[in-house]
């Protein structure tokens, strides 16, 4: 049975797709917005465009409920609920890019009506609801936020490969900038079954988007600075890993590999710390990890180049097996993929690929 309430979702990438499919699995119309015209012709036409199980299927079961456009005004004004799931990338002086979040702002801001409830999902600098997104949505709108309209962070926390399983089981954390906006927020993310969790505030609930990807990235550059010295020693990193792993539940160490790449886990620890600096603290644990982690995907270019030094080759055929940014899940996304990455550092050094194959 659909549900009374509307919802539309500005972003129909890895994060928004899946999203727009278990809302309208659980009830709800969608309207989903992206300013990608080739996307949503593909979308109208049936044709996903990203790997994600079961995301076709559901999309095509609940067809009648979800509607595809990229007129955001039109959303907006045919909405209850906005949820906002843009990209906020970081650049190459490591500054978070908000120009995807900025737009969809102003597109609200101009549609927005009394009741309505705003419900950011995109990781940004804390305090960035409170002290950004509320005050201009407030001055395009003429609306005060809390009051007239509801504002919420609910941080997304799906891994690609299993989005849908997850939107369903993982607990939802919820931060509205009153009390209202998060009771109203807990309805809808109660439709999709497993816990929420309601924090004091959308600066707690950005913290923990933070902390959460943190946790693994500064995993990983442990794991892989461990793996460094036990390779310099001759010992074996996994041995160690897994004999420190076994039976012992305080400890959970990864193994080591790459760095912490692709599109979260190579951004957030320096979203974290442009929020730190924010309130003039330092990083130091952060800023290791950041170093370590790209160090981790570099030094496997060093080492492919120095094997080519070394064995003075001539004629080189490189074979790359494995493109997207992890395997396990499966997914395809190349956002922040080490593979790329390596090869983009070997044509940087001048390294003739005779034959470059990708897998």
């Amino acid at each position: 049975m659909t549900l009374d309430k509307t919802v539309s979702i500005f972003g129909l990438g890895y994060i928004g797709l899946p999203f727009s499919a278990a809302l309208a699995n659980v009830g709800y119309k969608v309207i989903g917005v992206d300013v990608d015209n080739e996307k949503i012709s593909m979308l109208k036409r049936g044709e996903v465009g990203i790997h994600e199980p079961g995301l076709r299927e559901t999309l095509e079961k609940y067809k009648q409920r979800i509607e595809y456009t990229t007129d955001g005004a039109y959303a907006v004004q045919n909405s209850d609920i906005i949820f906002v799931t843009v990209g906020t990338p970081v650049n190459e002086n490591d500054e978070p890019d908000y120009s995807q979040l900025d737009s969809c702002i102003e597109i609200i801001g101009k549609n927005l009506r009394k009741g309505q409830l705003v419900m950011l999902k995109s990781t940004v600098i804390i305090g960035t609801t409170e002290e950004y997104v509320s005050p201009k949505l407030e001055k395009i709108s003429g609306l005060k936020a809390g009051e007239d309209f509801y504002l919420v962070f609910c941080p997304e926390r799906t891994i690609e490969g299993l989005a849908l399983h997850e939107i369903y089981n993982l607990p939802k954390i919820i931060g509205g900038i009153n009390k209202e906006s998060s009771i109203m927020a807990e309805k809808i993310m109660r439709r999709f079954g497993g816990k929420t969790r309601i924090v004091s505030s959308p600066r707690a609930a950005e913290m923990c988007k933070l902390v959460d990807n943190l946790y693994r990235t500064t995993n990983i550059a442990f794991a892989n600075e461990t793996g460094m010295l036990c390779e310099k020693i001759g010992i074996d990193a996994n041995e160690v890993v897994s004999a420190v792993n076994s039976s012992y539940p305080r400890t959970n160490i990864f193994r080591p590999g790459l760095g912490a790449d692709g599109p979260c886990l190579s951004k957030d620890p320096i979203i974290f710390r442009q929020s730190a600096l924010k309130y003039k603290i330092a990083t130091p644990v952060i800023d290791g990890c950041i170093i370590q982690n790209r160090f981790s995907t570099y030094r496997i270019a060093e080492m492919v180049k120095q094997y080519i030094l070394k064995n003075s080759l001539n004629k080189i055929n490189l074979s790359i097996i494995g493109l997207a940014f992890k395997g396990f899940p499966e997914t395809d996304d190349l956002r922040g993929s080490p593979a790329i990455k390596i090869l983009d550092i070997l044509k940087k050094e001048k390294i003739r690929l005779d034959s470059i194959k990708l897998y």
